[in-house]
């Protein structure tokens, strides 16, 4: 055993391997979520309740249910985005949903200044568009049947 295998084999225990291990399980946890629509949605929703409440408090610009209207839809913005992280069966409804409400958040809360419904509209889209790793396992065998088909009729 030379002195180079030796110092590799110390460096692969403790902190090192634990370290690799912690970023091992990160990566397939987010692989198996929409991990980037959701984080924009949940940011969305931050962005949209921190715009009126910081208006409201420097300048008095808003009313008070203003932003208590503009509050309640980025706490639900904010939820969307948590609960498509959370269940990634259901992402395409939370997409959906957070979608519609960071829409509606231009009437209730400015939109964050366009910002969070621009963020809640692209997280929204992220989270419809993502398709579960086991249904894009499954659909790969059903393409190529099918080009195999094709192939075979014009033969």
């Amino acid at each position: 055993m030379s002195a180079i295998d030796a110092v590799s084999t110390v460096r692969q225990s403790g902190p090192v391997q634990r370290a690799a291990s912690y970023r091992s399980r990160w990566q397939s946890w987010k692989h198996d979520r929409p991990f980037w629509g959701g984080v924009l949605l949940t940011l969305s929703g931050l962005v949209i309740g921190i715009i009126p409440l910081d208006l409201a408090m420097k300048f008095a610009l808003i009313p008070t249910e203003f932003a208590f209207v503009g509050l309640i839809f980025a706490v639900f913005v904010v939820l969307c985005g948590l609960f498509a992280l959370a269940k990634p069966e259901l992402a395409e409804f939370f997409g959906a949903a957070g979608m519609l409400i960071s829409i509606i958040s231009i009437f209730g809360a400015l939109g964050g200044f366009v910002v969070g419904t621009l963020l809640g509209i692209l997280g929204g889209a992220l989270c419809i568009a993502w398709v579960h790793p086991s249904e894009e396992s499954a659909a790969a065998p059903t393409e190529q049947s099918s080009s195999t088909d094709a192939a075979e009729t014009t033969d």
